[in-house]
């Protein structure tokens, strides 16, 4: 029977290089990459719209919600059979986003969605936590110029990395924090090298059996 495979995930605000630095540890150690299906969003481009956050917020976070739980069930198989993954994405932000986005009413129905859905379901057993300051944040997010993020408001990037902080006083999961602000990883083949020494250097033996195809 093949032993279960690890779940590795990079997570943190916009604009700090999560996509970038997961594709490449998958690379490195030979796991699936699962990157986030934010695309797939039907109320995105009207989130980031006009008072969308407002107008939006509920409907967004469902959407996602449920997007979310698909992928933690194919991601449940995948280690299953062995493989390990790493992901961009893990399903306890998304509480992070609904509590930015949402009333306190909706919040309350959403702690249950949520609770219900992923029961049962397996989470990350390592996050690894990327940061940067919110004038970095910001410039990359104007550098990539991505239509859809055109119109994000910076108090809501502010909110956003200010909810991600908070994980360092009592994180859902084992965690390793890096600060982006002057490692450009999309962009520098040395920000990008630095960084993946830091994620191996803080696997345990054991994640690194997993992610490598040890035997046990």
């Amino acid at each position: 029977m093949a032993r279960r495979g690890t779940w590795i995930a990079v997570v943190g605000p916009i604009g700090v290089g999560k996509s970038t630095l997961a594709a490449i540890v998958a690379r490195r150690t030979g796991a699936e990459f699962i990157p986030e299906r934010f695309g797939e969003n039907p109320f995105l481009a009207r989130f980031y719209g006009p008072d969308g956050i407002a107008r939006w917020g509920f409907q967004t976070e469902v959407s996602f919600l449920t997007q979310r739980v698909d992928q933690v069930q194919e991601i449940q198989r995948t280690m299953a059979s062995g493989r390990s993954v790493v992901t961009d994405f893990t399903p306890q932000q998304n509480l992070i986003f609904a509590g930015i986005t949402v009333d306190p009413l909706e919040f309350t129905l959403y702690e249950e969605l949520y609770a219900r859905l992923f029961r049962g379901l397996p989470m990350p057993d390592r996050l690894i936590c990327l940061d940067a300051d919110p004038k970095t944040i910001q410039a990359r997010i104007r550098r990539r110029a991505r239509e859809l993020e055109k119109g994000i408001p910076a108090a809501y990037l502010k909110k956003l990395r200010e909810a991600y902080q908070r994980w360092r006083e009592d994180p859902p999961a084992p965690a390793l924090w890096i600060d982006t602000s002057r490692m450009p990883i999309p962009s520098d083949l040395v920000a990008r090298a630095n960084a993946l020494d830091a994620v191996m250097g803080a696997l345990a033996p054991e994640e690194r059996d997993a992610l490598f195809g040890r035997a046990g």
